[in-house]
């Protein structure tokens, strides 16, 4: 291509070289050389352009030589003259014909009557379009109307093109943004125009979402997509996303961690600076016992991390990793034996755990989110002591913090998310932060609607995440691989097989949160994870004495094959949790167990 250079009045610095801007591979496939063009701040879709490298500055062909000054149907008393910018003191202007704002670079404008339209305004306004999608030209209407777009389906008053022959109307935005394909900066690959969902898309096993507003992706929808991501946004989205800014709060909490919880907790009890001190001064500042209402029969030591796990009281399997879950806080129901505990709070004897900030939670709490009445904390007092968590829907036997005119109980995990007053960083919601939400919207991560449920949300993008999901840890294993299980969020790049969960084997919508082994190739859905399915929230391992029963019974997360409960008509037990004698095979169901439980005067 021979080497064309343009002194164009918008760059002075240095003349601008018509360039190429795609490259074929030797697979025969496109490269796109991604730019934005200066003058009309669409991207740049086309072969070649005007470039200048070293300055970053790119122009269309067609904006780079664009007339001087045009008359324009819209203010025709007057030549409207094109500048590089609005000279106005803002430094941006209003376009008067589609009133976008504030608008500061390719202009149109007249000095006289300081009316302005950015570029793609008055050039489109001067000329009919024609859509691969229609057979017929399309005209522009001169003035504003209220009618029914068919690019986007949304009724409003704006500028537009009308088909005469057929009666077929869009927006003059939804024709002007349409590239063959476009660099969306959410996704890794450029996207394909549609103007309906392709039939090899028609019949997918889920719902599409447009991962932008959050709406169903309707057949006839005009969108862009990348087939081998199944990844589909509305038209109008990708100008939205574009033109959205990232969002940088120094005092944001990140998630996920892998001690979310703890982290959660400490934020509302002390100061970042009273939390590092105490870790760095040992047990200087800490009590050496204690003794709390939760658990009345003996003192807490603190305690210092177990090296020799055989010291914990019923630990008798040689798998360390199996042994380290016996030490979980008996107050939140996390584990206590993570590189940022140092200390603890420990009765041996009991098998009872509590970490120093769930040592120290105050006895009542005001919860933003339920505003007309305080939360008194409770402890579960027996072995059994399930109950469902308000806010995330958990079963748990965790302590709580228990509204009573509303019969409302919140875990303290929740509890804590509840408090926050600082906006949350999370992974799999990189463009904007999150503010803490309360609401009957569906969870953006696995799909379920819980109604009034605790969350976080990005009201802008129509993104809503649960607790119960933004708490869940970047990472976890299996006991049957050693390759880490790393959580992952859509869009899943290039993945063209569909995802089937490696236990339940059901597919998996991918349009939800997942984990993925990346060695293996496989996938689970969250729930499917044993240590975070549905009885994550509850510490197995509690003693309970029964009538009738001359044992003590052990709460269980898997009954063996072919067991029953002893007290309800022999209802099967398999692999669910359950009481259990190791003596004498002998098995409660939960809820057996609570109506047979044996308070501390009947023992």
């Amino acid at each position: 291509m021979e080497e064309k250079q343009l002194e164009h009045f918008s760059h002075e610095e240095h003349p601008l070289i018509l360039c190429e801007l795609q490259k074929e591979n030797d697979d025969g496939s496109i490269d796109q050389k991604p730019a934005v063009c200066y003058g009309c701040q669409e991207q740049i879709s086309d072969s070649i352009a005007y470039c200048c490298f070293p300055c970053d500055f790119f122009l269309h062909k067609r904006c780079a030589e664009l007339p001087p000054q045009i008359r324009h149907p819209m203010h025709s008393q007057h030549d409207l003259v094109l500048l590089r910018n609005p000279t106005y003191f803002s430094g941006g202007c209003v376009c008067n014909a589609c009133g976008q704002y504030p608008w500061k670079f390719f202009t149109y404008h007249c000095s006289s009557c300081d009316f302005d339209l950015d570029v793609s305004c008055a050039i489109l306004d001067q000329r009919e379009i024609k859509l691969d999608c229609h057979d017929h030209p399309l005209v522009q209407l001169n003035r504003p109307a209220t009618f029914y777009c068919h690019a986007c389906h949304k009724v409003d008053e704006d500028w537009s093109y009308l088909c005469p022959t057929c009666q077929f109307w869009i927006h003059r935005k939804c024709a002007s943004r349409l590239t063959p394909t476009v660099k969306h900066k959410d996704h890794d690959h450029s996207l394909l125009r549609a103007y309906f969902l392709p039939s090899e898309y028609l019949y997918l096993s889920f719902t599409q979402y447009c991962p932008v507003c959050r709406k169903k992706v309707h057949l006839s929808d005009w969108l862009y997509y990348c087939g081998p991501c199944r990844y589909f946004v509305h038209v109008t989205c990708v100008v939205i996303s574009q033109e959205d800014a990232g969002e940088q709060v120094q005092n944001a909490v990140k998630l996920p961690s892998s001690n979310a919880v703890q982290g959660l907790i400490a934020r509302f009890l002390l100061k970042e600076d009273e939390i590092s001190n105490s870790n760095d001064s040992g047990k200087s500042n800490i009590e050496e016992e204690i003794f709390m209402d939760s658990h009345g029969k003996h003192p807490l030591v603190l305690s210092e991390k177990v090296q020799n796990l055989d010291e914990i009281k019923s630990t008798t399997s040689d798998d360390q990793e199996e042994a380290k879950a016996l030490l979980v806080c008996d107050v939140c129901i996390e584990p206590i034996c993570s590189s940022d505990d140092l200390h603890y709070y420990a009765c041996v004897e009991c098998g009872y755990f509590v970490h120093l900030t769930c040592s120290n939670l105050p006895p009542e709490l005001h919860v933003p989110k339920h505003p007309q009445h305080p939360f008194s904390l409770r402890y579960t007092r027996n072995a059994v002591g399930l109950f469902r968590c308000g806010a995330c829907r958990r079963a748990t036997n965790a302590a709580c913090y228990y509204c009573e005119p509303c019969e409302l109980s919140i875990c303290i995990k929740c509890a804590s998310a509840s408090m926050m007053t600082s906006s949350v960083k999370h992974a799999g919601h990189k463009k904007h932060l999150l503010t803490p939400f309360q609401s009957s919207n569906p969870c953006t991560a696995c799909g379920d609607t819980y109604r009034g449920g605790f969350g976080f949300t990005c009201e802008d993008c129509h993104f809503y995440v649960c607790y119960d999901c933004a708490l869940l840890p970047p990472t976890t294993t299996q006991r049957w691989d050693k390759h880490p299980l790393h959580l992952i969020y859509p869009p899943y790049f290039e993945h063209l097989e569909e995802f089937y969960c490696m236990l339940c084997k059901k597919e998996i919508n991918p349009n939800h949160w997942m984990y993925h082994c990346r060695e293996c190739d496989y996938s689970l859905h969250p729930l499917c994870v044993p240590q975070l399915g549905l009885f994550r929230c509850v510490k197995f391992g509690r003693s309970l004495s029964v009538n009738n029963h001359s044992h003590p019974l052990t709460h269980v997360a898997e009954a063996k094959y072919k067991s029953f409960c002893e007290s309800c008509d022999n209802k099967r037990l398999d692999w669910g949790p359950a009481f259990e004698c190791d003596f004498c095979r002998f098995y409660l169901c939960l809820k057996c167990a609570i109506e047979r439980e044996l308070t501390d005067d009947e023992e």
